[in-house]
């Protein structure tokens, strides 16, 4: 996992970048054991990016994406959804 002085010099939008990235592994991963790492690290990145002080001004597009992909881990959301919104 990336640690969070390295998370803070990515600018926001390669941080977006990185989240997304981690979505459509997850998507592509949909059926197989790895599903579940997948979405926790992507839960963990978006933890990462809250923890970034610029984010704090503009966060609640962060916490609305952390809860829908704790839906999607539980299976209540459809990941392409989250995808294509970002």
């Amino acid at each position: 996992m990336i640690s969070l002085e390295r998370w803070k010099n990515l600018s926001l939008r390669d941080q977006i970048g990185h989240i997304g990235s981690e979505i459509k592994r997850a998507i592509l991963a949909k059926n197989r054991n790895s599903f579940f790492q997948i979405i926790e690290t992507a839960l963990a990145l978006v933890d990462l990016s809250l923890s970034d002080s610029r984010w704090r001004t503009n966060s609640l597009p962060l916490l609305v994406l952390r809860q829908e992909l704790a839906k999607a881990y539980t299976a209540e959301i459809d990941l392409e959804k989250i995808y294509k919104a970002l």
